[in-house]
């Protein structure tokens, strides 16, 4: 994932940057996710930041936060000064989130779900990397190949994950313990309400 610069002609005749997402596995070939929707937002009319942004493009790692810093600017691409500033006003700052906090599959109070592809893992728990609501939950079910629910991994038996971090521990009851189909192909069923999830990663 990277952080990508998006310019946009206005209709006012404004020409202003903001910045995007985009994805790529081989740093040639990219998809943009998100639907194409501002990640770094400009800031309000009079800001120092109201009408061009610059991302550094490397985020930086401190404990469970993802750190951007970034230029901004209240003059445009053509020179223009917001009209709600004062005068030229220029800054660098800090964008702060959560670890791999870029996108999230959110689901609502009627809830929802989702199955991965087949994967194979290594490790002996799963973590998700989730945001609850205090009636939020994630049910998490491992199913075999022909898509049937593995016994010992099934939604019925699943712990409800609630909370907020991003490491949270899957439970199945007292079971935590994924090590025995690890190598196998799985996938993985995720069924969710009033919560985002992040990520999820299999621990040693």
């Amino acid at each position: 994932m990277m952080l990508a610069q998006a310019y946009w002609h206005c209709g006012s005749g404004n020409k202003v940057f903001d910045v995007r997402l985009a994805a790529s596995r081989d740093g040639k070939n990219f998809t943009r996710p998100g639907g194409r929707k501002p990640f770094l937002r400009l800031g309000p009319e009079g800001s120092f930041y109201s009408r061009m942004i610059y991302a550094m493009p490397k985020p930086i790692q401190m404990g469970d936060e993802l750190w951007i810093y970034y230029a901004g600017t209240n003059i445009d691409h053509r020179d223009v000064i917001d009209p709600a500033a004062t005068g030229r006003q220029s800054g660098i700052t800090r964008a702060v989130m959560r670890l791999d906090g870029f996108v999230s599959a959110d689901a609502d109070y009627t809830g929802g779900e989702i199955i991965t592809p087949l994967l194979k893992f290594q490790g002996e728990w799963l973590e998700l990397n989730v945001d609850t609501s205090g009636r939020g939950s994630i049910l998490v079910e491992l199913l075999d190949e022909q898509g049937w629910p593995i016994e010992g991994f099934t939604e019925a038996e699943a712990t409800p994950v609630r909370g907020n971090s991003v490491r949270m521990s899957v439970a199945w009851g007292d079971q935590q313990s994924v090590s025995k189909l690890a190598g196998k192909p799985v996938k993985i069923r995720f069924v969710m309400q009033d919560c985002k999830l992040y990520a999820f990663q299999f621990k040693k």
